[in-house]
């Protein structure tokens, strides 16, 4: 062969080594992604408690309902504002900031309608799925209206 006419190999696991590490074209380095480990989630490791009608409850906020069911907060709060799932029926007082405006308290649920949540969302096999088709579930809807608001009439 003549000169410049050299064969050239090109190893194709040289040339995507580091597609998991960069960004293609760039030099800024990925971020590790995290995964959450179902075994070691725990829902209810940070309880806050306040008097409910003189009773000392447990509440939650919306993330710990996210863990529960291996859910991101994004997707429980587009469940409420799509009434897939009911709003949450308690929410901390709101209060002033300096300027005067209103900043509405955080919504919060009690251990009793998270654990009916686990169980409607499990009994259905849709803990930890990527998708839920809630055109197909319906019934969960129904299921979660129903016994939220039966456990809400209770504490009140």
């Amino acid at each position: 062969m003549g000169i410049g006419h050299e064969k050239v190999t090109i190893d194709i696991d040289d040339v995507f080594a580091n597609l998991d590490t960069f960004y293609p074209g760039s030099k800024k380095a990925r971020r590790e992604s995290v995964t959450q480990d179902d075994s070691t989630a725990v829902w209810d490791a940070k309880p806050v408690m306040k008097f409910l009608n003189g009773v000392p409850t447990e509440f939650f906020y919306i993330g710990a309902l996210a863990s529960a069911l291996a859910k991101s907060v994004v997707s429980i709060r587009l469940w409420e504002r799509k009434s897939y799932i009911p709003k949450s029926p308690y929410r901390f007082p709101s209060f002033n900031k300096k300027n005067g405006e209103v900043v509405l308290g955080k919504r919060v649920l009690t251990r009793v309608l998270i654990e009916i949540a686990i169980e409607e969302f499990d009994t259905r096999g849709l803990i930890g799925t990527a998708r839920i088709e809630w055109a197909q579930h319906t019934d969960l809807t129904v299921a979660l209206v129903e016994r939220w608001t039966a456990a809400t009439t209770l504490t009140a």
